[in-house]
């Protein structure tokens, strides 16, 4: 019986949502553990209950699958999280995208379809190849992340790669060079395992493996041209994310972090710092399909999230946060939390997402009776 088309992913819920299929913080908890109770404990954690169940098709946001690379750190204690977490890769576990790479004819033409539907995985992700001379670098990096888990994000990510690479092949491929932007491990042991005899570069400019020229060249003993045929039709009926949306109030964000320790931020006070009057400011944030609060969450849950990573206690996150009590923070944590599981709701259902217009003015109506 000839095959018949995977399943289409979901879009991401909105333009400029940064989201992550279901099977990427799936991979994650489940390498990262013993077993699956410890798994659901991990996933919980981090604020994602169902991605152990969740269809293949869905999607989460990228903050959350942050939230769980911070647990997986404060669980192991390991710092070689990532390379531990990819170790852990089997061909399928990346669904479509692991097809879309190992279906190709060549190793060159696999890497180019990988680079060009990343965003199946991760929309918040980037991977681009480059040639030069006798090489051609693979690079990865995020749109938007958390600057302490840069290298294990960035180290995960490649160290998958690699693995694609080899099960395509059927060989031991190792890269001629890893770079990462990160300092210096202790020990090269977990490096040596996910990259082979590679030659390591730390405090590089970019995260990247570098591979010979001729490898681009290597036919892939996974190919299937009727198979590829169906993926690339899968694939082409997810576009690649919209360019992310511009700051709605240029200066606006650091106007709210700089009022956070002293109190609940204002928006008056906002409007002060950037030279506008009050109405000038509400009027621009509505044309940006935004407001004050929406603004205001955004800021503080980056914040929050920083804080929480450093083991600053509830007491001391609140009143750095702008918040009169732990209470206030704990009723912001859940609301953010039900925004993110509505968003990834919306995907899984239809991916047809509520215009933000829309979203816009509910939050200002209920600014309005607040």
């Amino acid at each position: 019986m000839p095959p018949t088309d995977p399943p289409i992913p979901a879009p991401d819920p909105t333009p400029g949502a940064l989201t992550e299929s279901v099977v990427v913080p799936r991979f994650i908890a489940t390498a990262a553990t013993l077993g699956r109770g410890e798994a659901e404990s991990l996933v919980r954690a981090a604020g994602l209950p169902t991605i152990l169940r969740d269809p293949e098709t869905a999607r989460t946001p990228s903050a959350s699958t942050y939230r769980l690379w911070g647990a997986v750190l404060s669980r192991t204690g390991r710092p070689d999280a990532g390379l531990l977490a990819a170790a852990g890769y089997r061909p399928g576990t990346l669904d479509l995208f692991d097809y879309l790479l190992s279906t190709a004819p060549t190793l060159g033409e696999g890497l180019g379809r990988a680079a060009a539907h990343i965003h199946l995985v991760s929309s918040n992700s980037v991977l681009t190849t480059e040639e030069d001379g006798d090489e051609v670098t693979v690079s990865y990096a995020v749109r938007r992340g958390e600057y302490e888990l840069r290298g294990v994000v960035a180290e995960f990510a490649l160290a998958v790669v690699t693995a694609q690479l080899r099960h395509a092949t059927g060989t031991a491929l190792s890269p001629h060079r890893v770079s990462f932007a990160h300092r210096p491990p202790r020990g090269h042991r977990g490096y040596t395992d996910a990259f082979g005899d590679a030659r390591f570069e730390f405090g590089a400019d970019a995260d990247s493996i570098t591979l010979h020229r001729r490898d681009l060249e290597r036919p892939l003993a996974t190919a299937d041209p009727a198979l590829a045929a169906i993926i690339a039709r899968a694939a082409a009926a997810v576009p690649p994310p919209a360019p992310e949306l511009p700051a709605a109030v240029p200066g606006l964000r650091e106007a709210i972090i700089e009022q956070l320790p002293d109190g609940r931020p204002s928006l008056a006070a906002a409007a002060r710092r950037l030279a506008v009057s009050p109405r000038t400011l509400q009027r621009r944030l509505g044309e940006s399909g935004t407001t004050w609060r929406t603004e205001l969450d955004a800021v503080r849950q980056e914040q929050q999230a920083r804080l929480d990573r450093q083991g600053s206690g509830s007491a001391q996150r609140a009143a750095r946060l702008g918040f009169a009590e732990t209470r206030s923070l704990r009723r912001a944590m859940n609301r953010w939390d039900t925004r993110e599981r509505e968003l990834a709701g919306r995907s899984r259902q239809s991916g047809r997402p509520r215009a933000p217009e829309r979203d816009a003015e509910r939050e200002r109506e209920r600014e309005s009776h607040e």
